[in-house]
């Protein structure tokens, strides 16, 4: 019987033995959903195919190459950085209304005024994120032609907000890959919203019929699951490896105060994260506040953030993109997503 939770360790797909992947829990009735291993491999060449077809998209994949090469800047100077930044006219434009705004606080009277001037009073690394991050919601954002993509984009920068506040928080190091890897935790859920909405629909009638995780239901219908295949993407793009990694969904251990490696502890600020956004989006107001005490005792062990101050993170990352629905260009009358 398999783990649906559990990812392969290989992501690319042609290492992955697709046989092995659609066993299904017959006595739940899952075996109902099962489709021939070949289809599988169908499926997703299929996915690819549509995805290289795609100008808007292969328009997003030459731009994340700009993304690329400001997270790659690791140890090069504030100005080596700053031109990468300014060869993107309305990614500098809109970072620096970013920056002065109170997203990040006020820093003067006449405000910050250029790029390099924001790197010496916010600091290099954070106006690096805050490029690449700004970056991809955009570019996701653009390629959002349906209400549940438009949220997913949505949900995507609230939990890289939620994320990057708890990495400081608890002192972590590789901020920028937590933060990026949290924007892109589902990606793979975008991709099949976009371009197989027929699967995405069979997957969320599973899921809601037999209880599943989003894992466990993709897989049961693709094969792959939703993390395998925005992290096989993301592997394509080539970005830093440690934000592939920390894309990969770790279940909650039995007893987290045991030793977690470096990577387990990102990959939990992920799914911290996400669990927090699933409040926003799928609890009503009457049952926020019993699903907030049961995240917060869930990552005892690991964060030790009481529920307070998971009630705090929610709320204050969501008032930062209210606040700047405007300059993010959410219209939250017609998105429904206040």
């Amino acid at each position: 019987m398999n783990n649906y939770d559990v990812p392969h360790e290989g992501i690319e797909l042609d290492l992955i033995d697709l046989s092995q992947l659609n066993q299904s829990k017959e006595s739940k009735g899952i075996g109902r959903t099962r489709v021939d291993p070949l289809d599988h491999r169908v499926f997703v060449k299929s996915l690819f195919a549509k995805i290289e077809n795609d100008q808007s998209f292969l328009t997003f994949s030459r731009q994340i190459s700009d993304v690329n090469k400001i997270l790659s800047l690791k140890y090069s100077s504030a100005s080596d950085i700053a031109n990468v930044i300014l060869m993107d006219v309305a990614l500098t434009s809109k970072l620096l209304i970013l920056v002065n705004s109170s997203f990040y606080g006020q820093f003067s009277n006449k405000g910050i005024t250029n790029i390099s001037e924001a790197m010496i009073i916010l600091g290099t690394e954070e106006i690096k994120l805050a490029a690449a991050s700004l970056k991809i919601y955009e570019l996701m954002r653009s390629i959002a032609s349906i209400q549940i993509l438009k949220e997913k984009t949505i949900k995507g920068l609230l939990r890289s907000i939620i994320a990057k506040q708890v990495a400081m928080d608890q002192g972590y190091k590789d901020i920028e890959a937590i933060q990026i890897s949290a924007m892109l935790y589902d990606f793979g859920e975008y991709l099949v919203a976009l371009y197989a909405p027929d699967r995405f629909i069979s997957i969320e009638i599973v899921k809601t019929e037999f209880d599943l995780s989003r894992e466990k239901a993709s897989k049961s219908i693709l094969g792959v699951t939703y993390s395998q295949l925005g992290r096989v993407i993301a592997q394509k793009w080539r970005l830093p490896q440690e934000i592939i990694d920390t894309m990969r969904p770790v279940n909650k251990p039995k007893h987290p105060s045991a030793g977690l490696s470096t990577k387990e502890l990102h990959q939990y600020v992920c799914l911290y994260a996400n669990d927090i956004c699933e409040i926003k989006y799928e609890n009503g107001e009457k049952n926020k506040s019993k699903k907030i005490v049961q995240i917060s005792s869930a990552y005892k062990g690991i964060f030790d953030i009481p529920s307070s101050k998971t009630a705090e993170l929610l709320r204050k990352s969501w008032e930062k993109i209210v606040r700047h629905a405007s300059l993010l260009q959410i219209n939250l009358n017609t998105d429904n997503l206040s």
